[in-house]
């Protein structure tokens, strides 16, 4: 039974608080580039500020979640694994060539 609990939690609950998250900080981050343009902060610093920000909260915490929780060391690297990646990628065309 605690099992399907945890199935519960994971695959409907998670999901609906990180959609409700990432919509919270769209619209927060909305509102502060609204607040900063009016009071004269270039949109290029403000991105650089926003970016910065992120990779801290993204990057500090990741030897606390990613050391912990594995045991062995990481997968090998494939050439299948790269051939997959370029495939998702969309390609990039210059504005000359693009239409």
């Amino acid at each position: 039974m605690a099992s399907s609990g945890r199935y519960y939690w994971y695959m409907n609950v998670v999901p609906f608080f990180a959609m409700v998250a990432v919509e919270c900080f769209s619209v927060g981050s909305s509102v502060l580039f609204k607040a900063a343009t009016e009071k004269g902060l270039s949109y290029y610093v403000f991105i650089a500020y926003s970016y910065a920000i992120s990779t801290f909260i993204l990057l500090l915490p990741f030897p606390f979640i990613f050391f912990t929780t594995r045991s062995s060391g990481l997968p090998t690297f494939k050439a299948s694994l790269i051939l997959a990646a370029n495939l998702l990628m969309p390609p990039v065309l210059p504005k000359s060539l693009g239409s």
